[in-house]
């Protein structure tokens, strides 16, 4: 396989997408590698729309992804252009596209609104790499070990959040979850890594309740940074199927998740981790207690996540999926 990178115009970390102008340059990787079928994910970028018009230009079809409802950042002005996107440029994009992948059956109203009809939706969760996903990697214990020491973390409980710092991941209760358990376990520490719109708002929170918050800020390897946690938290209002908890999952992490979204696809109540409802932050706290209380339990759950990662969302099985609908969308030309 060969893998051919149109590089952005610009990329903004705090927003959800990249600007590009690509239009020549996937024209021309088009024709030369003699592709068959585009696959475009709804990213909030410029990119599905110019390889959409690509597409139809050299007369092959296309698959859209959708991965998440749309969500907003808490700023008046780029939540606007957001909104404005989905109504008009995606909506656009999205009925044009043969078929259309759904990451969680959450998604389905949707993609309904947008236009999808249901016989062109397909519902096929994001793939792992469980290798590249493993604690029990020699670098990854090594980086780990070296980080929990930089950190001082010594023998603290972590609770680790990955995702963009803005308002439709529930941080604000996330912090208002660890003030009322806070008092009982002294040597609880709060890791988030990701950057966001309302970072600044979250260190006066953190400041204000005294609880300790490690900010690392964006990373490209997460990996030993998962390995640094003992409890995984998602305090998300919205999702769609949030890939850092099937990361978190590999991983072998206890996860606390609201109940959104195809959180409950993966998570079952209990079993493999605890659901609680968005914004509801006397239920977290509650899971979060029960969690730090039984070492056992964290492990038992971990164990099953790594399980149900390896043999339900491998890229294998993932693969063989979407595979079938490329297939569909080229016999529908």
């Amino acid at each position: 396989m060969e893998i051919f990178e149109v590089n952005p115009f610009i990329t903004l970390y705090k927003l959800p997408h990249t600007l590009s102008f690509i239009p020549s340059s996937v024209y021309k990787i088009v024709k030369q590698q003699d592709i068959e079928v585009i696959h475009l994910l709804n990213d909030l970028s410029t990119n599905a729309a110019f390889a959409s018009f690509t597409s139809r230009l050299v007369d092959i079809p296309y698959v859209y992804t959708i991965q998440g409802p749309g969500t907003t950042l808490g700023h008046p002005l780029v939540d606007s252009v957001i909104w404005t996107y989905h109504r008009s440029i995606e909506r656009w994009i999205v009925n044009r596209a043969k078929k259309v992948i759904l990451l969680s059956r959450n998604l389905i109203p949707t993609a309904e609104e947008l236009g999808v009809e249901r016989n062109k939706m397909a519902t096929i969760p994001s793939g792992m790499d469980p290798e590249h996903f493993s604690s029990e990697r020699p670098e990854v214990k090594e980086k780990a070990q070296h980080l929990r020491e930089e950190l001082n973390l010594d023998d603290n409980i972590v609770l680790g959040f990955v995702g963009r710092l803005v308002p439709v991941k529930g941080l604000e209760v996330f912090f208002s979850a660890i003030k009322q358990i806070q008092d009982d376990y002294p040597k609880l520490t709060i890791l988030l890594i990701g950057d966001g719109a309302i970072k600044n708002n979250l260190e006066a929170i953190a400041s204000k309740l005294k609880i300790r918050t490690i900010f690392a800020g964006w990373k490209p390897d997460t990996v030993p940074y998962y390995s640094l946690m003992d409890i995984f938290v998602l305090p998300s209002f919205s999702e769609g199927l949030a890939n850092v908890l099937l990361e978190a999952m590999a991983m072998r992490k206890a996860v606390v998740a609201t109940r959104v979204g195809g959180n409950p696809d993966v998570i079952t109540n209990g079993e493999n981790g605890f659901l609680v409802p968005a914004g509801d932050s006397k239920s977290m706290a509650s899971a979060l207690r029960q969690l730090i209380e039984d070492n056992s339990l964290r492990d038992r759950i971990g164990a099953q996540n790594r399980q149900k990662i390896e043999q339900q969302f491998s890229w294998a099985v993932t693969v063989e999926k979407i595979e079938r609908v490329y297939n569909e969308a080229i016999r529908l030309c």
